[in-house]
């Protein structure tokens, strides 16, 4: 079983501490197999079964309960006078399940563990001391450490084929593959439905995600997709898409990146990238293998980014940057390349990352050197594609 050392080792840390532990993230994300690591381990630090407490809220006989009556069905089920480590699994289904949190956290001697595949779950933060911990797909180093493969062009290419869903590691071709994860679509759709009584039209979010994969990186709104799909023959008003795109946005298929004007600090609301959570989602949308592309690869450094705990924004128009990483209140600039050929692409990109504000440091991304060589710049860090993500 591979372990994500990097998220046990923050839910280790934190062990019968006054947070929640909410760890959230796609489904089929490994969310459940993490937790299950982290009872292995509270086991072998001698916590007896009989103090550790599972609700799976995905099974059919436990999804939709009052949470007035689970809290009472959990209370009867503590250990007195010894802390009870509780663990919710996919909590979103449980109706009002922000009642449910707010009577355990009176409990005393109780450690809540929180899993949830909808990016709502997070509002939990701003209600209660919370220890968030994302899980994306594997990373590209996880990845490679998964296969025991080295990091370079070549395996970079099978990532993006791969991806990083645990669970598809094993799957050795196209097919397969693309059964998998319209498994995976669909278990999101349907449980979305369930969730959501004015969501009907499964048929619609399939278009909707196949316009966004197609589209991956280009800065888009509401109207442009409308305009799109009704080209298609697909009528839908601007109303009933926007619900979609926010429930693709809610079930972790595609991220926004939105526009960020650099003067003011402030994100434009109605336009942004979209990017897939998972470079395989791509290809399996499109029914075509991934090229090893800029198009590809920048889904890739998104989502990279935000694993590394980035607010993730494209910069206004009249700049040059690929994406605007913001950390603990610090800006960090990185413009992504493919390839630079010539020395004089290079002097016009690096010159373009020089007119920037000066308010953080400034990263080119290239995924693959040209014939040039490239030379020293104090204001901008140049670093090959494959290099970077193995850095942190």
């Amino acid at each position: 079983m591979f372990v994500r050392s990097k998220q046990l080792d923050q839910l280790k840390s934190s062990i019968s501490d006054s947070t929640i532990k909410v760890v959230y993230g796609v489904r089929r994300g490994g969310k459940t197999t993490l937790l299950e690591q982290l009872r292995s381990y509270l086991k072998r630090q001698g916590v007896p079964s009989a103090r550790i407490l599972i609700y799976d809220f995905d099974h059919p006989a436990n999804a939709q309960q009052d949470p007035t009556q689970l809290f009472q069905q959990i209370k009867k089920k503590l250990t007195r006078d010894q802390v009870t480590y509780l663990f919710l699994d996919e909590l979103e289904t449980v109706p009002n399940y922000q009642l449910l949190v707010q009577k355990l956290v009176h409990l005393p001697r109780v450690d809540l563990y929180i899993t949830s595949s909808a990016v709502s779950i997070q509002r939990l933060a701003s209600q209660f001391p919370c220890r968030m911990v994302y899980l994306g797909p594997l990373r590209f180093q996880e990845f490679l450490t998964y296969h025991q493969l080295s990091a370079n062009l070549s395996s970079l290419y099978h990532y993006l084929n791969t991806g990083g869903f645990p669970f598809a590691q094993e799957i050795r071709n196209f097919t397969a593959a693309r059964n998998y994860f319209e498994g995976v679509i669909n278990t999101i759709i349907l449980n979305g439905f369930s969730q959501r009584n004015t969501l009907c039209n499964a048929g619609l979010v399939q278009q909707l995600a196949l316009f966004l994969a197609n589209h991956a990186g280009e800065l888009t709104n509401v109207s442009r997709v409308v305009a799109s799909l009704q080209d298609g023959s697909v009528n839908v008003s601007n109303k009933t898409l926007a619900a979609y795109l926010d429930f693709l946005q809610q079930g972790f298929l595609f991220a926004p990146c939105q526009e960020l004007n650099l003067k003011t600090g402030t994100a434009k609301p109605t336009n942004a990238q979209y990017f897939p959570i998972d470079p395989s989602l791509r290809s399996i949308l499109a029914n075509k293998q991934n090229a090893l592309s800029e198009r590809n690869l920048a889904i890739v450094v998104f989502n990279e980014l935000r694993s590394r705990g980035y607010q993730v924004f494209t910069s206004c128009k009249d700049h040059p940057v690929t994406f605007v990483g913001i950390q603990n209140q610090q800006r960090h600039y990185f413009q992504f390349n493919f390839s630079l050929l010539t020395d004089a692409a290079y002097q016009k990109t690096v010159a373009g990352l020089h007119r920037l504000p000066d308010d953080g440091p400034r990263t080119l991304i290239l995924a693959k050197q040209g014939d040039h060589q490239l030379p020293g710049d104090d204001q901008v860090q140049t670093v090959s594609l494959v290099d970077w993500l193995m850095t942190e």
